[in-house]
């Protein structure tokens, strides 16, 4: 009798009601909506951290090469046609700096007699390396690599970067470049040579491989088409001499920070496509990582002046600026 009053009085727990059910899960919703901001801030600062400890590293090696060479790599020497299948003399300021950042045995692997060597291996093929150091964690790239076919000779798979070195005011089309910056065709910059002082001269930038109406316009231009394949530091040789793959590895204030192509651009408009193709640009809200001639690295507002950001570019143009 006892054991049968305890049963009839023992508690049954009373499960949720819809209503209930419904409130904790909005709940949860709201909270997860809180913190995944604060998460997306936490891992984005940590992406730019990592983003300037790699420009940091280029900036260092940029200035081993100046040490040992009393100058600081050009953005591009353009293989020449020998005329029996050869590209040979090619070579890029990220070629030149291999030595320097701990890829002494895939600057030996470089080929400079004949390119076709560079290419070859398919994925595992020199210019189809990938390196850490050149990319920055916020890219919204999917692929590193992308494959060349119009050029017989050079056809083959690349790695890509995000950083570029700095071209000036102007890094393309070739038949403008301002040549005023700390990479150019050819170049051979010495830092005696950075008059307006190493600390207020970009040394390089990052580049942002995404841009939609870019991609639009360019879709008529298989050679400038997608951004995505942009960045490509093995890439040497061209169809002509004209400079083509001078685009993929510097760039320049002919436009400011972050720009995009305007929505209502025609497709196919040239000179649109070649002010893209010059903007420093990031997948960092608000601006960009800089490394400068001094070897220092910045985060640089994509709110500066044009002006301002042209200054920042030039090493010799006597403009008195600091940067904001």
């Amino acid at each position: 009798m006892l054991r049968m009053t305890s049963q009839a009085n023992r508690v049954t727990p009373r499960a949720f009601t819809l209503i209930e059910l419904l409130v904790a899960i909005a709940v949860v919703a709201v909270l997860v909506a809180l913190l995944l901001p604060a998460v997306q801030k936490v891992r984005e600062a940590a992406n730019r951290i990592k983003c300037q400890n790699n420009l940091k590293q280029l900036a260092v090696a940029a200035h081993h090469h100046h040490d040992a060479r009393s100058t600081f790599p050009t953005a591009l020497h353009m293989g020449v046609n020998m005329g029996d299948g050869r590209y040979a003399e090619g070579t890029s300021w990220m070629v030149e700096l291999l030595p320097y950042f701990e890829q002494e045995n895939l600057s030996r692997k470089w080929d400079y007699n004949d390119f076709r060597t560079n290419v070859a291996g398919g994925t595992e093929a020199t210019t189809a390396q990938i390196f850490q150091t050149h990319r920055c964690p916020s890219d919204q790239l999917n692929h590193w690599f992308y494959f060349q076919s119009v050029i017989p000779e050079a056809q083959g798979y690349y790695g890509i970067g995000t950083y570029c070195g700095n071209a000036g005011r102007r890094s393309y089309p070739p038949d403008q470049l301002t040549r005023d910056g700390m990479f150019t065709l050819d170049s051979k910059v010495r830092l005696a040579d950075v008059s307006d002082g190493s600390s207020n001269t970009f040394l390089f930038g990052e580049r942002s491989h995404t841009d939609m109406e870019y991609d639009r316009i360019a879709v008529v231009h298989p050679a400038y088409y997608p951004l995505a394949d942009a960045g490509a530091w093995g890439s040497v040789v061209a169809a002509n001499r004209s400079g083509g793959p001078l685009f993929v590895n510097t760039l320049s204030a002919a436009v400011p920070i972050n720009y995009r192509v305007p929505a209502d651009t025609p497709v196919g408009d040239w000179l649109t496509i070649y002010d893209r193709l010059c903007a420093f640009a990031s997948s960092h809200p608000a601006g960009a990582n800089f490394a400068f001639a001094d070897g220092s690295v910045r985060f640089v507002c994509d709110q500066i002046a044009l002006e301002t950001l042209q200054a920042l570019s030039t090493r010799g143009g006597e403009e008195v600026v600091s940067v904001p």
